[in-house]
């Protein structure tokens, strides 16, 4: 089995997955654990929805509308490229910040602890051996598919995170290097 470090070592995005996706109990336990991101106050600014089945043709539906209002030449394929891409994994999941209303804590500091909790759940999902991928772009603010996701006004979306099964063959990420990053202060 491997450490924690090892599989944050070894994380990596898969933007192409299939069939399965992790069940709902290795689920329930990935989303009970990544509910521990750091959260000032215990606000707990988030909320997600799971999309999977015929439900992902739905968002598909909404992904299209909301291609279509940025396509005044009427373009076919660029609704259906737009519709298909809820269909590159078996699960969605769509993570969301909910702002509320609090002096100490602002809310790019709730979106924080809200994306804290999605990468919780992608680590989880790599850990138990399956792929995930993170998107946002335009589908995340677009108007009409948060009206279609009944995303509130004090709510946004986070990004969508589609988890399914990881390709037989993958790159290794590139090995980074911490101290190309991190550095020491030493006062004034």
């Amino acid at each position: 089995m491997k450490s924690f470090l090892e599989i944050m070592e070894q994380r990596q995005s898969f933007p192409k997955l299939c069939d399965p996706a992790p069940d709902k109990k290795t689920m329930n336990k990935i989303f009970n654990a990544s509910l521990r991101a750091p959260d000032h106050m215990h606000l707990r600014p988030w909320r997600f929805l799971n999309i999977e089945g015929i439900a992902r043709e739905k968002l598909g539906d909404l992904f299209a509308k909301h291609a279509a209002s940025l396509n005044p030449n009427n373009i076919p394929e660029l609704e259906k490229s737009a519709s298909k891409k809820a269909l590159r994994a078996p699960l969605i999941i769509v993570g969301i910040v909910c702002y509320q209303e609090n002096e100490r804590v602002p809310r790019w500091e709730q979106m924080v602890a809200a994306t804290g909790v999605m990468h919780n759940i992608s680590l989880g999902v790599f850990a138990s051996g399956f792929g995930s991928v993170w998107r946002t772009g335009a589908f995340s603010s677009s108007e009409i598919v948060k009206s279609g996701l009944n995303i509130g006004e004090n709510e946004d979306i986070t990004g969508f995170l589609y988890v399914g099964s990881k390709p037989e063959t993958s790159r290794r990420p590139k090995a980074l290097n911490a101290s190309d990053y991190f550095s020491e202060w030493h006062g004034c």
